[in-house]
């Protein structure tokens, strides 16, 4: 028998707690890139090249195709219209506040603000970097979907988000807190859907 709908208070600290990482790393963001951001970014891009080519493809988990192809499989794993209709939502949703937030915050990618000599040559430059869209349609997926997941499918999931958000920095197209930003907003637009339609009140143990 599933488990009854509700409108948990769980995603509203939820909310709370992904609106306050957003905030915070938007705030950091706007002044720059601090030390240890870059350092760390040069920790992760420094891989030899051909690991682009490894992440390539999970990485287009967090692309524009993502949500329709997560909204399908919500129906397929729940045949509720809450889990389909929420990856569109969210996820394309996030996409264009993605943007919106880039347009504010106005932080170049790596190779604008490090410098082409940190960046390996295929990059990608063009663009802002603040937040990561491809994180923020990651995280929107999996916390949309995740709920209605058995235990070891909520794994993967968040396990292919944090993929993307980490390919990302590892082939040049972001830095450190982009996909942090990204995340959180990902996470914040999930919960304020459950909270404004409810999810199951507890997850798939099987």
């Amino acid at each position: 028998m599933p488990a009854p709908v509700v409108r948990s208070r769980r995603w509203a600290w939820s909310a709370a707690a992904s609106a306050g990482v957003l905030a915070t790393s938007s705030a950091v963001a706007s002044r720059g890139v601090p030390g240890w951001e870059a350092e760390f970014f040069r920790a992760l891009h420094d891989v030899p090249r051909s690991v682009d080519y490894l992440l390539w493809l999970p990485m287009q988990l967090g692309s524009a195709w993502a949500p329709p192809i997560v909204a399908l499989v919500g129906w397929q794993v729940s045949r509720s219209w809450r889990p389909t209709a929420g990856a569109l939502v969210t996820g394309w949703g996030g996409w264009w506040l993605a943007k919106t937030m880039k347009a504010g915050i106005e932080r170049g990618r790596p190779a604008a603000e490090l410098g082409d000599e940190a960046v390996r040559s295929t990059a990608v430059t063009e663009g802002l970097g603040f937040v990561s869209g491809h994180a923020t349609v990651a995280f929107a997926c999996a916390a949309v979907i995740s709920p209605y997941l058995p235990r070891r499918w909520r794994t993967l999931a968040w396990v292919l988000a944090a993929t993307v958000a980490l390919s990302r920095v590892v082939v040049g197209a972001h830095l450190p807190l982009d996909v942090v930003g990204g995340a959180a907003l990902g996470v914040l637009l999930a919960s304020l859907w459950h909270l404004a339609v409810g999810a199951p009140s507890r997850p798939s143990a099987t």
